[in-house]
């Protein structure tokens, strides 16, 4: 029998442990912000002591920033090829591109609905936490600023729209459900109207009269 090196093994095991203290801390953060959040409670959570995840994050300020660059990092490893794919690539095909981007933006959001929730909880007011998610913010929305002049172009639907404008669209369509679960059209609106997913109605609304509209 092959048995892995203790070290290799001992590794794994950290890496291990901060990934489940990092989705702990990730849940709870989303649930009840920064300030009701507990060190501890999320040290239960993830089956390890207070030390351990002092040991591995350090404060409790440092383990929600660590959070938040998980967070992000998922969106720009995610879109940040596609955005610099589509602008370098054929501008004739700067709609698609574009429709594509916001795709999987709504895609991220929808299959991780804490991401939302957390954003919204740290961004409501003011303070330090909230400028640094917006600095993260900014630097994808303006990495898209001109893929999206590109795709106004080409879209009756973008004509009203700035890139600002089409930006705070997308992310209220987007995140109103899962921020208020209770408010809104039912659960099934989108596929009881004819819709194969609640991304394919967003997608419609904010593309209606281009030719990717979904319908």
């Amino acid at each position: 029998m092959t048995v892995g090196r203790p070290g290799k093994r001992s590794a794994i095991e950290a890496e291990q442990t901060r990934d489940a203290i990092l989705q702990a801390a990730l849940n709870t953060f989303s649930e009840l912000g920064f300030d009701g959040a507990s060190v501890r409670d999320i040290a239960s959570h993830t089956g390890v002591s207070h030390g351990v995840l002092r040991h591995h994050f350090g404060s409790k300020e440092d383990l929600w920033k660590h959070v938040m660059e998980h967070v992000f990092d998922h969106f720009s490893s995610h879109m940040l090829p596609l955005i610099e794919g589509a602008v370098s690539g054929d501008k004739s095909l700067a709609l698609t591109n574009f429709h594509s981007v916001v795709s999987g933006f709504i895609d991220i959001s929808l299959t991780h609905p804490s991401y939302a929730r957390l954003l919204i909880s740290e961004t409501r007011g003011g303070g330090e936490r909230a400028e640094y998610c917006h600095a993260r913010f900014a630097g994808l929305h303006t990495a898209i600023s001109e893929l999206f002049d590109l795709a106004k172009a080409q879209s009756p639907a973008l004509q009203n729209h700035s890139n600002d404008s089409f930006f705070y669209c997308l992310m209220s369509l987007t995140y109103f459900r899962i921020a208020f679960p209770g408010m809104g059209p039912e659960l099934n609106f989108p596929v009881a109207n004819g819709y194969p997913s609640a991304k394919d109605m967003i997608l419609d609304i904010l593309f209606a009269d281009s030719s990717v509209s979904n319908r």
